[in-house]
């Protein structure tokens, strides 16, 4: 399963509009994986609004900020390095973006209530302690992106800014990149719904390790 740190770099690059395509489909944005592909050309997408392209470009420079973290071994699993990719990818969506949110929130289709405002300080380097106590560095990028969405660190952006902070886990590890395939994400949406109301990782843990299969199962 592991690669060099060197393989999985070209491997992200080589996939980045599918990486993309998927980010952006986790919260159901209208493109399809051509126009993603048309969009990374340099060429405008017919046909959708102007907020939409924008978004779609906030997902393009969350992942090659990531990327690059990676390639030059300065990614984190930091408080600093989470609100800088939460920044880029919530730009004009968040009630406040690049920090920690100071309110209540809730998620949709569930009753689970995330911590309060004021826990999340104290929170995050617990939430952390608790991933980096698994040996398994895949283990621990899968844990990164479940207990991002379910703590609901910010007012938008949760699941996508732990999926990236996974990956810039997985990248500098050597490891492939991690994406949830768009037409999974009925399983996926599911079984998150499962996770926020009980806290067992179990399995999303094995999802997640399904959608990481086979993604480096095409490369190996």
């Amino acid at each position: 399963m592991k690669q060099d740190k060197k393989k999985a770099l070209f491997i992200a690059k080589k996939i980045f509009a599918e990486l993309v395509f998927d980010v952006q489909a986790l919260e159901g944005m209208p493109f399809t994986f051509p126009e993603v592909q048309t969009y990374l050309q340099g060429i405008t997408v017919g046909g959708h609004k102007i907020a939409d392209e924008d978004k779609l470009k906030q997902q393009i420079l969350g992942w090659e900020k990531v990327i690059e973290l990676a390639k030059t071994d300065t990614f984190a699993i930091s408080k600093e390095i989470a609100c800088s990719v939460q920044k880029i990818i919530a730009k004009d969506e968040a009630l406040e973006v690049g920090q920690f949110r100071s309110g209540q929130v809730g998620i949709a289709g569930t009753e689970y209530e995330p911590p309060k405002a004021d826990e999340l300080e104290d929170l995050f380097p617990v939430v952390i302690n608790e991933i980096l106590k698994l040996s398994d560095s895949c283990e621990q990028a899968y844990r990164i992106h479940l207990d991002f969405a379910r703590s609901q660190f910010f007012y938008d952006g949760n699941k996508r800014t732990g999926l990236l902070m996974a990956n810039g886990h997985l990248l500098s590890n050597g490891y492939a990149p991690l994406s949830v395939p768009a037409k999974w994400l009925t399983e996926y949406n599911g079984g998150m719904i499962k996770f926020y109301e009980t806290g067992d990782h179990a399995e999303m843990m094995d999802f997640l390790k399904k959608c990481h299969e086979k993604m480096y199962g095409r490369f190996s």
